[in-house]
């Protein structure tokens, strides 16, 4: 398929706003949702299941089952491999300096490791503890593995079946689907289950997220199986959608106590108006990025898109390493460490982004899932 640069400069943006939100500066509050109540995560998610859709679309007619299962695993095994390799470096060089040198912040994210070494190293190989930063990519990995069970049940049910039960499992998950299968399976006495608490198991909520990833697979299927029927969006559609978004980009801005509705926020479990919200601003974002485009093309941030894994992968490198540079008391660094960070951290990302550009020209274009 085609690259789409400006699929690439959305990543690109997207990764950037991740980036400010994991470093530990004060920029940090700005790249923490800003829009509203919608973080770089929520885009990333859904803007990958929409390339994996588009990309696997004309397949799904014509390719054998196999031949599916084989191309999504692949990925979902390289995005593993990134996995392993992160969680080598956490264990190994992190944890070394956070006893070394003393620093909490570095203890407090890999506490389960240092009290039990063992079963924290053999339950994040089986995706069972992702300790934070580091449980996107496990996300990731298992929603590849379901896409082509997603594809093929759509191929042999259609899609509204396969939405209506996504949808059911995410209604599940906001009353307590994770918790009630974690207690499940802890209380049966054959499973080797790991002494794992369930705030162990990775912030995001699989059952939940697994639902934005369907709603962009599908949108991509959508997308690349008819192009030409691709409707306008319609003027009330789009003023509802804005004004949705300006009100919650309001009440998330003026920190309005949202008191015990704020639970109808929650990002881990992708809460009925954070997805509400999210919706809202994917609708503007689908309809203004290419009138943007059409005159801004930031090629710096097409190429941190175009390489997202891999600059993903050294952002949280950096972002470990970054962790490590604050004191005994976690008191916040200094303006001049603070603009060293970031300078490090976001050059480390572009060169690694034109290396792989490089090598993507030598042996032909890169995937675009």
């Amino acid at each position: 398929m085609k690259r789409r640069p400006e699929f690439d400069s959305l990543r690109g943006v997207l990764l950037v706003l991740m980036t400010l939100t994991h470093l530990p500066t004060r920029l940090s509050v700005i790249g923490n949702q800003p829009f509203g109540f919608v973080s770089a995560a929520e885009g990333f998610v859904f803007l990958s299941a929409f390339l994996v859709g588009v990309v696997h679309a004309k397949k799904l007619g014509t390719s054998s089952p196999v031949a599916m299962f084989k191309s999504l695993w692949s990925r979902a095994l390289k995005v593993y491999g990134y996995h392993v390799a992160l969680l080598s470096f956490a264990f190994t060089i992190i944890a070394t300096l956070g006893v070394a040198a003393r620093r909490p912040a570095i203890h407090n994210l890999l506490g389960f490791f240092h009290q039990d070494p063992f079963t924290a190293l053999w339950s994040s190989l089986f995706l069972l503890y992702c300790p934070p930063l580091l449980d996107i990519l496990p996300l990731y990995v298992v929603l590849l593995l379901l896409t082509p069970a997603v594809l093929l049940g759509a191929r042999k049910e259609g899609w509204s079946r396969v939405l209506g039960l996504s949808a059911l499992i995410w209604v599940w998950a906001q009353v307590g689907l994770k918790r009630a299968l974690y207690d499940l399976l802890v209380a049966i006495p054959v499973l080797p289950w790991p002494p794992l608490s369930i705030d162990l198991s990775g912030a995001f909520d699989l059952f939940a997220w697994q639902f934005l990833w369907v709603l962009g697979v599908w949108m991509g299927v959508a997308r690349a199986t008819a192009p030409e029927q691709r409707e306008p969006v319609s003027r009330r559609l789009l003023t509802g959608a804005i004004v949705v978004s300006l009100g919650f980009f309001v009440v998330r801005h003026l920190d309005v106590d949202l008191g015990a509705a704020g639970v109808l926020f929650d990002k881990w479990s992708l809460a009925p108006l954070r997805l509400v919200n999210f919706l809202a601003v994917a609708l503007l974002a689908s309809w203004l990025a290419p009138r943007l485009f059409q005159w801004l093309r930031p090629k710096v941030l097409e190429a941190l898109g175009q390489a997202s894994l891999p600059v993903f992968a050294v952002h949280v490198v950096l972002c470990l390493l970054s962790l490590s540079l604050l004191d005994e008391n976690e008191d916040p660094l200094d303006y001049w460490d603070e603009a060293a960070v970031l300078v490090a951290t976001f050059c480390s990302m572009y060169f690694v982004a034109l290396r792989q550009r490089i090598a993507g020209r030598s042996v032909g274009p890169p995937s675009t899932s």
